[in-house]
């Protein structure tokens, strides 16, 4: 392991950082991060070179609070990309963080919540289903019907009458 550090920026970086790729002349090299502050270099925070490698992980903030903010707005109009500005990337770069992360896409997460929401209403509430699915996110009352229906196997109308059977 080496670090190498930049002369014109004063900064030092793990050697698979993804910050620019400074000029030769520009670079020197050091063998402990030790090293590289001893010359008065400070660490990238791109790259984090004075963090353990093993435990630092630069996106585990970034995507727990893009899973936050899906979470706390999942009722509301939903676009990723607003997200992704919010949180200062690429809606491409928040979407592959995402599935990587929690093994599942933000529409998938999505419409998880929001029939999670559409499950508890119906069974603990007599809101009327139209209501019930605005209140749990849902736009349309088509794409409700499929979606509760190719998830649960019933109707939200089923679901509710099995359910209140079922106590």
């Amino acid at each position: 392991m080496f670090y190498y550090a930049v002369i014109t920026t004063g900064i030092f970086c793990r050697p698979s950082c993804k910050a620019k790729t400074p000029l030769k002349k520009n670079t020197i090299f050091f063998d402990t991060i030790k090293d590289a502050l001893k010359s008065g270099f400070r660490p990238c925070k791109m790259c984090r070179p004075d963090l353990n490698e093993a435990t630092y992980e630069p996106n585990k903030d970034l995507i727990e609070r893009a899973k936050e903010l899906i979470t706390n707005n999942y009722s509301k109009s939903f676009e990723t990309k607003k997200i992704a500005q919010m949180l200062g990337v690429s809606n491409n770069h928040l979407v592959r963080l995402f599935k990587q992360y929690y093994g599942t896409t933000i529409s998938e997460y999505l419409i998880e919540l929001r029939l999670k929401e559409a499950t508890r209403l119906l069974t603990h509430s007599d809101t009327e289903i139209t209501k019930v699915a605005l209140d749990a996110g849902f736009q349309s009352m088509s794409n409700f019907y499929k979606t509760f229906k190719m998830r649960t196997g019933l109707t939200p109308k089923e679901y509710r009458m099995k359910c209140l059977k079922g106590s």
